[in-house]
C-alpha cells in the first residue's frame, strides 16, 4: 500500500493562506501575522488547538404590548441568562421553545464568528453534517443543545467515543426513532444510518447486508429519552431530558451478522442488576465491529476529504490519499492525528486544489465577518449580551436565506452539496441563491447594522456599526500605494491568482478613479488618515472608494472560491 506523501515545498503565505481558507470561516491579516513565518508542521498542530467552552445560549427574547415590553416569553428565566438546564414547565403558553431554538442557533453562529484561531468550529460543523439532527424534528432546544455539546466535546477527539456518546445521545435517540426500538418492535431507522452514513458508507466495498441492519438494530434495543416524571406532589414536570435503559424491551439474543463483518456474532448474557451494563457493552462490541473494518476509516477519510479539499476522489487520490490516510486512523481513531496527516500532506497543497471549491453560505458570510472585521457589539454586561444575540440573529438570517440552516440539514444525510454527485460544491450557487448572496454581501458592506427598538433593556441603547474598510486596509502591509493595496487585497480575499491585467484594472478604476498617477490614490489615502474630518475633495472619497473596490471585488467570482 502506498503510504500518505508529506509536503516537503515552500510553506509561504500562499500555503498559509490555503490552508487558513480551508480550516478556519474566513482568513484575517491578524491570522496571518500570527502564523507566518511558523512551520507547517507547528501551524498545523496549532490549529487542532481545542479552545476552552464556557459560553451558554441566553435568553434575549421578549413580547411587545403596546409599547410595553414584558419579560413573559420564558418567565423561569431572567433575561440574559442561560436557559438551558431549565426545562420549559409542562402547558407553558405561550411555549418559549421556539424562541429557545433561535437562541441556540444564534449562539452558534456567535461562536463561529468569535472563533479562536483553530479549526475547532468548522470540524463541529463537519460532524454536524455527518451526524445530522433536524432541530424542528427534535423539537427540542435542550435536546438541540446537548446533541451540539456532544459534537464539541468529541470534535478533535477519538472517532470511538464519538460514535458511542452520538448513538445514546437524546437528540439522536428522538431524531432516529431510537427511543422506540424495542424487542416486541424493532425500528431499524438508527441502525441503517450508523452504517450507511455515519460509519461504512454505501459505495461499492460497503457489503453489509439487509441482516446486518436488523442486527444492528437488536443490539441498539431498550434505549429511550425521559424528559417528564412525576414530582412529590404526583404531578407530571419536565426535567433535563436524558438516556434512560429499559431491560424488558432490550433483546437480549444473540445478534449474527454477515461476513462482511467477519460473521461476528455480538452476545452478552445479563446477570440480574448488570442488564444497562450488559446493553452498553454490545453497543461497544457493535462500533468495535463497525470500526475494525477496513470500509470504515476510508469511509471517514473520503468525508474529511469532500469537505476540506475536494469533491473528485479519483483512483489515484484513493490510493495515495485515502488508503494511506485510513491507515493512520484505523490506529486509533485517533481524529487530530488524522487531520494534522491530512493538512501536513504534499496532496492537499498542489496547486489544483487550491481555490477550487465554492465557498457555503457559512463560510462565505462567516468569513467575510471575520475577513473585515465587522465591530461585534460587546458582551460585557447583560444589556450588550442582548444586543450581541441581535447581531448574530441577523447575520444567521443571512445564511439562512440561502439555505443554509445551521442546526437543520435537509435530512439525515446533511446537506447535499457535501455528498450529491455530479454538482457537489456547486449546489451552494445557482440563480436563486447567487441575488441573495449578493443582497447579503452589498448590505453587510453598505449598510448599518442596527438595533432599532428591539432592545429590552434600554432602547436609548441603539447600537449602529458598520463594516469599516479604512480599518480593514490601514492592518495592510503599505496601503498608501495603491499597487500594494491591490495585491494584498487580491492575496487575501480572491480564492485563485488573477492576472496583472484584473490587478491594474482594479487599481485604476477604483483607486485612481481614471487618474494616471499613483500618487492620486496615495495623497488622498495619506490626506485623510491624517485628518478623517479633511475638507479636501479628493480625500473625502477614500471611504466611498474602498466600499465600492471590495463590494465590486465580493462580485468577482474568485471571491466565492476557497
Amino acid at each position: 500500500m502506498a503510504s500518505l506523501v508529506p509536503y516537503k515545498g515552500p510553506f509561504g503565505k500562499a500555503e498559509l493562506i490555503h490552508l487558513l481558507r480551508r480550516t478556519m470561516f474566513g482568513v484575517t491579516k491578524s491570522d496571518i501575522k500570527t502564523l507566518l513565518g511558523k512551520s507547517m508542521d507547528d501551524v498545523v498542530r496549532q490549529l487542532m488547538v481545542q479552545p476552552s467552552q464556557t459560553t451558554k445560549p441566553l435568553k434575549t427574547y421578549f413580547t411587545t404590548t403596546n409599547g410595553v415590553k414584558n419579560d413573559n416569553l420564558d418567565p423561569t428565566i431572567p433575561m440574559g441568562s442561560t436557559w438551558v438546564d431549565t426545562p420549559i414547565a409542562v402547558g407553558a403558553n405561550p411555549n418559549p421553545n421556539g424562541y429557545r431554538r433561535i437562541s441556540y442557533k444564534s449562539w452558534w453562529t456567535g461562536l463561529q464568528i468569535t472563533q479562536t484561531l483553530s479549526i475547532f468550529e468548522k470540524m463541529v460543523l463537519f460532524w454536524h453534517n455527518h451526524f445530522a439532527t433536524e432541530d424542528s424534528v427534535i423539537d427540542s432546544s435542550q435536546m438541540a443543545y446537548f446533541t451540539n455539546i456532544v459534537l464539541r466535546k468529541n470534535a478533535l477527539g477519538n472517532f470511538r467515543s464519538l460514535v458511542k456518546e452520538i448513538t445514546l445521545d437524546p437528540g439522536m435517540l428522538r431524531y432516529l426513532n431510537g427511543e422506540r426500538n424495542k424487542k416486541s418492535a424493532p425500528d431499524e431507522n438508527y441502525g441503517r444510518e450508523l452504517q450507511e452514513l455515519f460509519c461504512i458508507g454505501k459505495r461499492a466495498g460497503a457489503a453489509f447486508t439487509e441482516d446486518d441492519v436488523k442486527a444492528a438494530a437488536k443490539v441498539l434495543t431498550g434505549w429511550y429519552v425521559i424528559y417528564q416524571q412525576k414530582d412529590a406532589n404526583n404531578v407530571t414536570q419536565n426535567v433535563n431530558p436524558r438516556t434512560e435503559f429499559a431491560a424488558a424491551n432490550h433483546d437480549t439474543s444473540s445478534k449474527q451478522f454477515s461476513s462482511f463483518y467477519n460473521n461476528t456474532v455480538i452476545s452478552r448474557v445479563p446477570k440480574t442488576g448488570e442488564e444497562k451494563l450488559m446493553a452498553e457493552r454490545e453497543i461497544d462490541d457493535l462500533i468495535s465491529m463497525l470500526l475494525g473494518t477496513k470500509e470504515c476509516a476510508k469511509f471517514l477519510c473520503r468525508r474529511l476529504w469532500t469537505f476540506f479539499v475536494y469533491y473528485d476522489i479519483t483512483p489515484d487520490i484513493e490510493t495515495n490519499v485515502i488508503e494511506p490516510l485510513a491507515e493512520i486512523l484505523r490506529q486509533n481513531y485517533d481524529i487530530k492525528e488524522t487531520l494534522i496527516a491530512l493538512f501536513t500532506s504534499d496532496e492537499f497543497y498542489k496547486p489544483i486544489n487550491r481555490g477550487c471549491m465554492i465557498k457555503s453560505p457559512t463560510d462565505f458570510h462567516i468569513g467575510m465577518l471575520r475577513q473585515y472585521g465587522f465591530p461585534i457589539p460587546s458582551n460585557t454586561e447583560a444589556e450588550k449580551m442582548e444586543i450581541q444575540y441581535i447581531f448574530y440573529a441577523q447575520m444567521r438570517n443571512h445564511i439562512l436565506n440561502q439555505g443554509f440552516d445551521l442546526g437543520d440539514p435537509p435530512n439525515v444525510a446533511g446537506w447535499p452539496a457535501y455528498y450529491q454527485t455530479p454538482s457537489f460544491h456547486e449546489m451552494w450557487v445557482d440563480t436563486s441563491s447567487y441575488p441573495l448572496r449578493k443582497t447579503s454581501y452589498e448590505s453587510i458592506s453598505r449598510s448599518e447594522f442596527s438595533t432599532g427598538t428591539n432592545v429590552f433593556f434600554d432602547a436609548n441603547k441603539n447600537i449602529k456599526i458598520k463594516t469599516n474598510f479604512i480599518d480593514f486596509v490601514k492592518a495592510f502591509d503599505n496601503p498608501s500605494d495603491p499597487n500594494d493595496l491591490i495585491n494584498e487585497a487580491v492575496e487575501l480575499l480572491f480564492g485563485v491568482p488573477v492576472t496583472q491585467q484584473v490587478k491594474d484594472q482594479l487599481k485604476s478604476t477604483y483607486l485612481l478613479l481614471g487618474q494616471a498617477s499613483d500618487y492620486y490614490w496615495t495623497d488622498a489615502y495619506q490626506t485623510y488618515i491624517a485628518n478623517p474630518s479633511t475638507s479636501d475633495p479628493e480625500a473625502k472619497r477614500v471611504p466611498q472608494m474602498l466600499i465600492d473596490l471590495f463590494i465590486y471585488m465580493q462580485g468577482a467570482a474568485e471571491f466565492h472560491l476557497c
